[in-house]
């Protein structure tokens, strides 16, 4: 890295708007179709040069081939030649299990870094594949614009541009495991109506009618057969104004849309006696944001 010092990245969390799920291939893996946006949750990798590849949580706990980042620094090196002199720290923000990307968004934000650090002239696109074999969320993190209409196993990606948006993000204390969300739904297929480019419209219309229709997640009623407290989550954001409410990705976290600050600041306070943890966050254009820093 020379004189540019130490990178620190961050690493947008995801939402799912709309999420059907198409089918399960003969591979076992699922094809999808979504409209997913980055949002203001931020988990951090700060990487600096090092004689040796090392990657440690906050407390300095080392992580190896089960997380994200080390995978994808392994296969970008593996597959340029580069050697990996960095060492990398990771500082999480995002909750696991939550349905909000957060493991993803990290190995994206991994093989970003690697590009810049290494100069690779690689399109975001080129990356794709190498993306998907980290995970089927990481691909999503790599597009410039912060929003995606998804579908495949989540590698086949058309980027688009929403308007700013406000959510109330709000997990509940129960867990949902993602092979585990899969399998509910493999032993009890639901779809759903979803229309990725017609929600972009929507959004952009303010049309509250149709955003409140195609807003929807073919996991939820799974899920909140079993965690009662998704559909209370959603209530209370539909209670108190929101345009729109439905669980992200394969759970267990609940979003509401808003169109104003203020209305999604006091829809905050009625989901904080519920939920395990909330947050109020806006669409971003951009998943992953990097930046060189002195060092400390």
């Amino acid at each position: 890295m020379g004189c540019e010092g130490r990178k620190i990245v961050r690493c947008a969390a995801k939402v799912n708007l709309c999420l059907e799920i198409v089918g399960k291939r003969p591979d076992g893996y699922h094809d999808l179709r979504s409209l997913m946006t980055a949002v203001s949750v931020w988990d951090e990798l700060v990487v600096e040069h090092s004689t040796h590849f090392s990657l440690t949580d906050q407390s300095g706990t080392p992580l190896d081939e089960r997380n994200t980042v080390f995978r994808a620094a392994i296969l970008l090196a593996e597959m340029t030649g580069k050697p990996l002199e960095i060492s990398v720290t990771l500082k999480k923000s995002i909750p696991a299990q939550a349905g909000l990307g957060g493991g993803s968004s990290d190995g994206a934000g991994m093989l970003l870094a690697l590009r810049r650090i290494w100069r690779l002239q690689w399109s975001w696109r080129k990356l794709v594949p190498l993306a998907a074999r980290i995970g089927a969320d990481v691909p999503f993190f790599l597009v410039p614009t912060g929003a995606a209409i998804v579908e495949g196993i989540g590698d086949i990606l058309t980027p688009v541009t929403l308007p700013t948006l406000w959510l109330v993000l709000a997990k509940p204390y129960a867990d949902m495991p993602t092979k585990e969300a899969f399998d509910l739904w493999d032993a009890q297929p639901v779809h759903v109506d979803v229309d990725p480019s017609k929600l972009v419209t929507a959004l952009w219309r303010r049309d509250e009618k149709t955003i409140q229709r195609l807003v929807t997640n073919a996991f939820e009623h799974l899920i909140a057969a079993r965690i009662p407290d998704v559909a209370e989550l959603k209530q209370r954001l539909m209670a108190t104004g929101a345009v729109a409410a439905a669980m992200s990705g394969s759970g267990t976290t609940v979003f509401g849309i808003f169109f104003d600050r203020e209305t999604a600041k006091q829809a905050l306070e009625t989901v904080k006696p519920v939920a395990a943890w909330c947050q109020l966050a806006r669409t971003v254009r951009q998943s992953i944001v990097i930046r060189s820093g002195e060092r400390k």
